[in-house]
């Protein structure tokens, strides 16, 4: 039996309701309107629900984009959710606002504590707290129709064979559709910084040349991959799936949120790869943390609810049940294996996770998602104009330095 089952047995009134809101990853929210997509929640609700017969779960889906307004609407009504499923950045911004309460100070917290990696911890610390108890990961990784693409590509040398033998593939400019090239370019540690606002850290390597030098080598190879006559520049994730069910494209960058929507409409012909790496070394898999959050309207006996479910969410059983069920997230719990070897899916994301790791660790540090929010559109509009030959990867690169925080 579950380690937290007498901790999570208490009295509930028959009427006890306890809400929870899922916040998916901005521009994945289409597939957050088909239910089943809920499936890595699946275990950890209906476990929950086993202990708390008595209890109403009430689940809802909130887009991110409308996230910060439907919880000033509801605080004023004094109907916040009790839990939010979210980004770790975005559970960052709000706590910053005062819109979802501290973890620190609960006891939830520090028994969780020892069971995440310190990175991980890193991620959801900021100045005004913890901001929310990690649960799993999601990464970038490579999708393909397994009836076309027989051996996926390794680097980027062959993603260009492969859109010269014929086999459309897609990218978009978002940070799941390309962004994971620029470590395959070395231009990973100049776009962080540009990206979450936080200054890079001094380095031996660090330098305004060797960041200039890298940022124009990325920018000139994606010039080079939009003149590929058999290269699609989608509009941002969605686009690319529907791409690759349909059979447009051959090849793609995927959320591996995505994977269930995937598997569910292409069955065998849906493969699961690592991205191709580059002359400066592996990718760099957009990666983020899903953590569980307080909401700031709960009542004391829904509070402890809230608290109960994050700290069962890290439970070894419940962890692996997810993972193996979705193949498609990674555990926070540092102590749950993955069986890699008997899923050649699982062996991409923890492949992945370990790319990310190793190749981003400026990203692994805490961040809020406004600078993300404020920067993105400038720094996806550049990446666009470039690979359409508006402007040039000199003008772009200028144009990326300027948006860099202060050292």
């Amino acid at each position: 039996m579950l380690a937290l089952a007498a901790l999570l047995q208490g009295c509930l009134g028959p009427r006890q309701t306890l809400h929870v809101v899922i916040v998916p990853t901005s521009r994945l929210e289409w597939l957050q309107r088909d239910g089943k997509d809920r499936i890595p929640w699946k275990p950890l609700l209906q476990e929950y629900q086993r202990l708390h017969p008595g209890l109403q779960l009430q689940v809802s889906v909130v887009d991110e984009a409308h996230l910060e307004e439907t919880l000033r609407r509801d605080r004023s009504r004094g109907l916040g959710p009790d839990l939010l499923v979210l980004r770790a950045p975005v559970a960052n911004a709000l706590l910053q606002q005062g819109l979802v309460e501290r973890l620190n100070d609960q006891r939830a917290w520090h028994r969780s504590q020892p069971l995440l990696e310190p990175a991980l911890a890193d991620r959801v610390t900021t100045a005004a707290g913890v901001s929310g108890l990690p649960a799993y990961n999601i990464l970038t990784l490579a999708c393909f129709n397994r009836q076309v693409v027989l051996r996926p590509p390794a680097s980027l040398d062959d993603l260009m064979g492969l859109a010269a033998s014929g086999r459309p593939i897609g990218v978009a400019v978002d940070p799941i559709g390309i962004w994971w090239s620029a470590g395959a370019l070395g231009a990973q540690n100049a776009m962080v910084p540009i990206l979450t606002g936080n200054p890079r850290v001094a380095t031996a390597s660090a330098s305004p040349t060797a960041d200039r030098a890298a940022l124009l080598a990325w920018l000139t190879w994606l010039r080079q991959l939009a003149l590929q006559s058999r290269v699609d520049i989608a509009s941002g994730p969605r686009e690319l799936v529907e791409g690759l069910e349909s059979g447009r494209l051959s090849w793609i960058p995927c959320y591996s949120s995505s994977l269930g929507h995937l598997e569910r409409s292409m069955g065998k012909r849906l493969g699961v790869a690592p991205l191709p790496g580059g002359p400066a070394g592996p990718p760099t898999p957009f990666g983020t943390v899903m953590v569980m959050a307080l909401g700031s309207d709960s009542s004391p006996p829904q509070r402890r609810l809230a608290l109960q479910l994050a700290e069962l969410s890290l439970d070894p059983l419940v962890q692996r049940e997810i993972t193996l069920e979705s193949l498609m997230v990674l555990p926070a719990n540092r102590f749950v294996s993955v069986p890699v070897a008997s899923s050649g899916r699982l062996a991409a994301l923890e492949q992945a996770q370990r790319q990310f790791d190793e190749r981003s660790k400026l990203l692994t540090a805490s961040f809020s998602a406004d600078r993300l929010r404020r920067t993105q559109p400038l720094v996806e509009d550049l990446l666009w104009k470039v690979m359409l030959g508006v402007v040039t990867p000199q003008q772009g690169t200028e144009a990326l330095l300027r948006l860099s925080p202060p050292s």
